[in-house]
């Protein structure tokens, strides 16, 4: 069986970088590849934006949330283009920027992201966690390594999360205070059933 799946991620609060990632599974032996990557800058009002998020008030901040998903999926739209990857993507792992980071709340909302670019989007990473009392943002595989070194590990490894959460296996280890292993990240559907 092959996932293919791109990958947002903030780089701080200057750059988003997107990658296309196809994983293989047979049996229980998973391998990956990195097929395209590509980094975009963001604009001087965006990095503002992202900087002060944590001191803005509660109805700016969810009005932050949407457009950040909104531009998250527009990037992904630009990054398609370029790489030619339309009908090619199955799925995006979105976990958003971190604005706080002893709060498992990310900017970019994940349905935006769904609804512009028609993909199913897994977002919303570590909430089901932090809701079973879990205090830890780390994710543990062991179905999968990537080499010590490699600057797409973090990439890899929130790609690898979202293909799991889509299969609905149990993918947040009772780790750092939670009550019991979960299925983490919510599924926004952008595609009409």
């Amino acid at each position: 069986m092959v996932y293919r799946v791109a990958g947002i991620l903030n780089k701080g609060t200057e750059a988003i970088t997107i990658a296309f990632v196809e994983f293989e599974v047979s049996g229980k032996n998973w391998s990956y590849q990195i097929v395209s990557s590509s980094t975009y800058n963001l604009a001087a009002d965006w990095q503002e934006r992202l900087k002060n998020a944590s001191s803005t008030d509660a109805a700016a901040y969810l009005h932050l949330h949407a457009d950040y998903g909104k531009l998250l999926g527009n990037t992904f739209q630009q990054f398609a283009e370029e790489h030619q990857l339309h009908y090619k993507v199955q799925l995006i792992a979105c976990p958003g920027f971190s604005v706080f980071e002893q709060l498992p709340y990310n900017l970019g909302d994940g349905a935006a992201v769904a609804a512009i670019t028609g993909i199913n989007t897994v977002s919303d990473f570590f909430e089901m966690n932090a809701a079973l009392g879990s205090t830890s943002k780390n994710l543990l595989f062991d179905q999968i390594q990537v080499p010590t070194g490699d600057e797409h590990a973090a990439m890899v490894y929130n790609c690898f999360f979202a293909v799991l959460r889509w299969r609905e296996e149990n993918n947040l280890l009772a780790n750092g205070g939670a009550s019991r292993s979960s299925i983490g990240g919510a599924v926004w559907i952008g595609q009409e059933w």
